[in-house]
């Protein structure tokens, strides 16, 4: 992809607009006062990576507040010492930082909503796994209310790093974000000043992360149906020196479970990022499907043992019972 072509007009329209995002950001941040800190979205993310904004005036909001699942998501974002914020709008209205942390699918929406709450020179950062685009098209919606967008990407499963978890950076006058994430003891590496730049790497990686777990578990589940698991799984052990099939399928498993449908909407961001490239994104498409499909059988094993969740899996799926 060619940053100095397709995937640096949106950054450049920011830079006329504010002429510098760097001075931008450097008369934006006051670090003399307390920093107020608003989080969209307490999923697994938020709540791993929120301890270091605790220093911070920190609040949250979750659309979860306002259904059925209030009292609980309350419980999780009090547990961690955390405001809960009445509404969207109390969340954002007077926040230095935003840190978007929903589901992808999602991104383009909650950023539209909040572009409309916040104040001037509010910050807001990008931390969803989004394409290129997305992000940029997000940056664009920020900047018309004022704000500036920072691109973030997490670059590895939050638990058990948590605050160590390691993160990309992009967008202009990263040194003054720079500031804030090593302040508050994070983890982070500047990877260029156009939005769209980490995550690029963020979603390329995701190709060959999350289509490993669709291809272990295709070939996992037939192998189980076949009866040759055990033989497949010793064949793949010599093949991939120093990995233990048994281990990572289990793993891989237990994650789609949990977590497939959101990370079927990270996937979808993915194709969009290869077809921005231009391209083919066909076998991209078929981990939409494998992600989105265990996703949805709303199972939560309790454990990453691989024959207890291939057989949880397979019963489900096909009414298999060992």
């Amino acid at each position: 992809m060619q940053w100095d072509r397709r995937c640096m007009v949106s950054s450049k329209m920011l830079l006329n607009r504010h002429n510098s995002w760097r001075s931008f950001l450097t008369a934006s941040v006051n670090f003399q006062r307390p920093q107020t800190v608003c989080f969209i979205g307490f999923g697994e993310a938020a709540e791993a990576l929120c301890e270091g904004f605790l220093r911070a005036d920190c609040r949250a909001w979750d659309v979860k507040l306002d259904g059925v699942e209030r009292d609980s998501m309350v419980k999780r974002i009090e547990i961690k010492g955390i405001v809960v914020a009445d509404s969207l709008e109390d969340g954002v209205r007077d926040a230095d930082w935003i840190v978007s942390l929903v589901t992808a699918d999602q991104a383009g929406l909650v950023c539209q909503s909040a572009a409309a709450l916040i104040k001037k020179r509010a910050v807001y950062l990008e931390m969803n796994s989004c394409s290129p685009g997305t992000k940029q098209r997000n940056a664009l919606t920020i900047s018309e209310a004022g704000g500036v967008l920072i691109d973030v990407a997490i670059m590895s499963p939050v638990n058990p790093l948590r605050m160590d978890t390691p993160m990309l950076m992009s967008g202009a006058g990263g040194d003054q974000v720079i500031r804030l994430f090593s302040d508050f003891g994070y983890v982070v590496e500047i990877f260029g000043e156009a939005v769209g730049q980490a995550s690029a790497v963020k979603m390329t990686r995701s190709i060959m992360i999350k289509g490993i777990e669709a291809l272990s578990a295709e070939c996992l589940l037939t192998a189980k149906k076949l009866g040759i698991e055990e033989t497949v799984i010793e064949s793949l052990n010599n093949s991939f020196q120093g990995l233990d099939w048994s281990t990572r399928g289990g793993y891989n498993l237990e994650r789609m479970c949990r977590h497939g449908i959101r990370r079927a909407a990270e996937m979808r961001e993915v194709v969009n990022t290869i077809e921005e490239a231009g391209i083919d994104s066909e076998m991209t498409r078929s981990t939409v499907q494998w992600q989105q499909r265990i996703g949805e059988m709303g199972l939560q094993p309790s454990t990453d043992d691989l024959d207890e969740v291939v057989n949880l899996v397979l019963k489900k799926m096909t009414g298999f019972v060992e």
